[in-house]
C-alpha cells in the first residue's frame, strides 16, 4: 500500500472516530449532534495534524454540503413556500444588506483592513443551511411555522451567494486600482447577465429532460441505477454552475428542486438520504479538523468579540424584521435564534478571497474560526430555543414589556369570548387541523389558539373562532375561556411548550380534561403525572390503523383483531 492510500485511510478513520466520539458525547450531554461533531473535529485535527490529508478531507466535505443542499431541494415545495417568499423575500434581502453594513463598520473599527472586513461581513450575513437543517430535522420542526420561515429565509440567503460571488472579483480589482468605476459596473452587469442565462438554461433543460430521464431509469426497476443517476444529476448541475463561476452546491440545490417536481421525488429522497447524512457528518467533522488551535490564541479576544457581535446583530436584525412583518414574538425569536450560525458558504467566499489575494492565510483562518465559533455558541441556543424564549419572557417581560408585547397583541384580549362548554384546540398544524375539521363537522364548539399568521388568516376567512397568541401564555388561555371549557387539546409537538400549557390550564381550571399529543413513548408517564388525561402518539395511532386494516385480510376475526389491538394499547400504556 502506497503512502497516499494510507493517508486517505487514516484520514477517514480519524473522521469517523471523531464523529462517533463527538456524537456520543453530545448525546450524553444532551447537546446538538452538530456541536459534538465539530468539537471532536477540532480535538482530533489538532492532536493528529500530520496524519490527515487536508485536500481529501476538504473534497469529501464539499461533497457532503452539495448532497445536503440537493436533498433540501428535493424536500422543497414552491407551492408551500411561495406565500412565505412574498413576505420574507425582501426582508431576507434587507437583512443581508444590514448585517454586511454593520459588521463591515465594526471590523473597520477594530483595525481590520478594508477587504478582510468586507469578506468577514459577507460571511457573517449568511446563515448555515447545513447546521440549521440538521437541528430542525433532529427536532422534527421542519414543517412548523418557524421552521418553514427559516427555510425560506435560508433559500433567499443561498441564492444571494450568486451575486456575491460575481461582484467580489470586480470589487477586489477596483480596490486594487486595476479598473475604473465604470469598468467595474460593466464587469458586474455582464457577470450577472451570464449567471442569469446559465441558471435559465439549467432550469429549462432540467424541466424538460429530468422527468423523462428519471421515468426511464425508474422503469428499469433498479435501486442502484436510480441512486447513481440522481446523485450524478446533482453533481452534473453543480459542475455546470461551478464552471460558469457559481457555487456547485447551488447547482445541486436547483437539481433537487427540479427533481421535487417529479413523481419519483419521495423514492429518490429515501435512497439518497443515508448518503447525505454520512457526507454531512464528514463535513461537520472536517470543519473542526481544518481549524488550527493557534487561531484562537493569536486572535482570541478579537475573534470572540466579533463572534458575539455577529450573534447580537443578526438576532436583532432578523427578529426586528420578523416583527415588522407581523409575525408573533415567539416566531420572530425562534427564527432569529435559528439564523445566528454563519454559513458554510462563508468558506467558499473566504476561499475566493484567498485565490484573489484579497485575504492572507491568517485572514482566511480568522473567517473559518469565526464561523466555527458562531456555530459553537449558537447551536445550544437554537436547539433549546423554546425554553430560552420562555425564560427570557419571564425575566424581561415585566421590565421591558414592548420586547414581548405589541399594542395590537394586547388589544386582542380586551373583551371576553362568549363561549362555555367548548373545546380549546392549541395548535392547528398537521394534527390540529384534522381535529378541528372533525369538531366542525360534528357541530362541537371549539376555539383555536395559534401564533402562525397564515393559519390565523385562513381560519378567520372560514369563520372559525381563533385566538392569535402563544398557547403557553396564561393570558391567551384565559381569553380563550379555558376556565369555562370542557376540554383542552394540545396538538403542539414541543415538550417544553406542552408543559407550560398544562401548568397554565390547570391553574385556570383544575377539573378540565386535557388531551395531549407526543412523539416519544418515554414522555407518556411524565405528561400523565402532570395531569394529562389522555396522551396520544400519532405514530402509534398510525400503527394501530394499519393493523386494523391488515389483519382482517389474513382471515383473522374482528374480535381477535380487537383483542390484539387492546393488548398493543396496554403494552404501549394507552390501554
Amino acid at each position: 500500500m502506497d503512502t497516499h492510500s494510507l493517508s486517505l485511510i487514516t484520514t477517514l478513520l480519524l473522521v469517523f472516530s471523531a464523529a462517533i466520539l463527538g456524537g456520543v458525547a453530545a448525546k450524553f450531554l444532551k447537546q446538538p449532534m452538530v456541536l459534538g461533531y465539530i468539537a471532536a473535529g477540532v480535538l482530533f485535527g489538532n492532536v493528529f495534524p500530520r496524519v490527515t490529508d487536508a485536500g481529501f478531507l476538504n473534497a469529501i466535505a464539499q461533497s457532503g454540503v452539495t448532497l445536503l443542499l440537493f436533498t433540501l431541494g428535493i424536500e422543497f415545495s414552491f407551492h408551500r413556500m411561495k406565500k412565505l417568499f412574498r413576505s420574507i423575500g425582501w426582508a431576507a434581502g434587507l437583512q443581508i444588506v444590514l448585517v454586511i453594513f454593520l459588521i463591515f463598520l465594526l471590523s473597520l473599527t477594530l483595525g481590520i483592513g478594508f477587504l478582510p472586513s468586507l469578506f468577514i461581513a459577507l460571511a457573517a450575513a449568511l446563515s448555515s443551511t447545513a447546521v440549521i437543517m440538521k437541528i430542525l430535522t433532529e427536532r422534527g420542526e421542519i414543517d412548523t411555522g418557524p421552521g418553514e420561515a427559516m427555510i425560506a429565509w435560508l433559500v433567499v440567503q443561498d441564492i444571494s451567494v450568486i451575486p456575491i460571488m460575481i461582484i467580489l472579483p470586480a470589487v477586489v480589482a477596483a480596490s486594487a486600482g486595476e479598473q475604473s468605476l465604470m469598468g467595474t459596473v460593466g464587469v458586474i452587469a455582464l457577470s450577472l447577465l451570464k449567471a442569469l442565462v446559465v441558471l435559465f438554461i439549467v432550469i429549462y433543460l432540467g424541466r424538460k429532460g429530468i422527468p423523462a430521464l428519471l421515468s426511464a431509469v425508474a422503469g428499469l426497476g433498479s435501486r442502484e441505477i436510480l441512486v447513481l443517476t440522481t446523485v450524478g444529476l446533482a453533481f452534473l448541475c453543480g459542475l455546470l454552475t461551478f464552471v460558469f463561476g457559481l457555487s456547485a452546491a447551488l447547482g445541486a440545490f436547483i437539481a433537487g428542486i427540479l427533481i421535487s417536481e417529479t413523481s419519483q421525488n419521495h423514492a429518490i429522497f429515501a435512497e439518497v438520504r443515508p448518503l447525505r447524512d454520512l457526507f454531512a457528518v464528514v463535513f461537520f467533522v472536517s470543519l473542526g479538523m481544518g481549524l488550527p488551535a493557534s487561531v484562537f490564541i493569536s486572535a482570541g479576544w478579537t475573534l470572540l468579540f466579533i463572534a458575539v457581535a455577529v450573534i447580537i446583530v443578526k438576532f436583532v436584525v432578523v427578529s426586528g424584521l420578523m416583527r415588522f412583518l407581523g409575525y408573533h414574538r415567539k416566531t420572530a425569536f425562534l427564527v432569529a435564534v435559528g439564523l445566528i450560525p454563519m454559513s458554510e458558504f462563508g468558506f467558499i467566499i473566504a476561499s475566493q478571497g484567498l485565490s484573489l489575494r484579497a485575504l492572507t492565510a491568517a485572514d482566511y483562518s480568522l473567517i473559518v474560526a469565526l464561523t466555527f465559533l458562531t456555530i459553537l455558541l449558537s447551536a445550544p441556543l437554537t436547539s433549546r430555543g423554546q425554553g430560552l424564549y420562555y425564560r427570557l419572557q419571564r425575566f424581561l417581560g415585566g421590565k421591558w414589556p414592548t420586547l414581548f408585547h405589541t399594542k395590537s397583541e394586547l388589544a386582542a384580549f380586551a373583551e371576553q369570548l362568549p363561549y362555555r362548554d367548548h373545546i380549546v384546540l392549541c395548535g392547528y398544524g398537521r394534527v390540529g387541523k384534522y381535529i378541528g375539521r372533525a369538531l366542525e363537522m360534528a357541530g362541537v364548539p371549539f376555539v383555536v389558539v395559534d401564533y402562525n399568521n397564515a393559519t390565523i388568516a385562513k381560519l378567520k376567512g372560514k369563520g372559525i373562532p381563533v385566538v392569535y397568541g402563544d398557547p403557553a401564555d396564561k393570558d391567551v388561555l384565559d381569553y380563550a375561556q379555558v376556565d369555562l371549557a370542557r376540554a383542552v387539546i394540545i396538538a403542539i409537538p414541543d415538550r417544553h411548550t406542552q408543559e407550560l400549557v398544562i401548568g397554565n390550564v390547570q391553574t385556570l381550571n383544575r377539573h378540565i380534561k386535557i388531551i395531549c399529543r407526543t412523539h416519544h413513548e418515554e414522555d407518556q408517564k411524565d405528561l400523565k403525572s402532570l395531569g394529562v388525561d389522555s396522551v396520544v402518539q400519532p405514530e402509534f395511532e398510525a400503527a394501530i390503523s394499519i393493523v386494523e386494516r391488515l389483519l382482517p385480510s389474513f382471515g383473522i376475526p374482528e374480535e381477535d383483531v380487537a383483542g390484539k389491538i387492546s393488548r398493543l394499547k396496554i403494552e404501549h400504556g394507552a390501554g
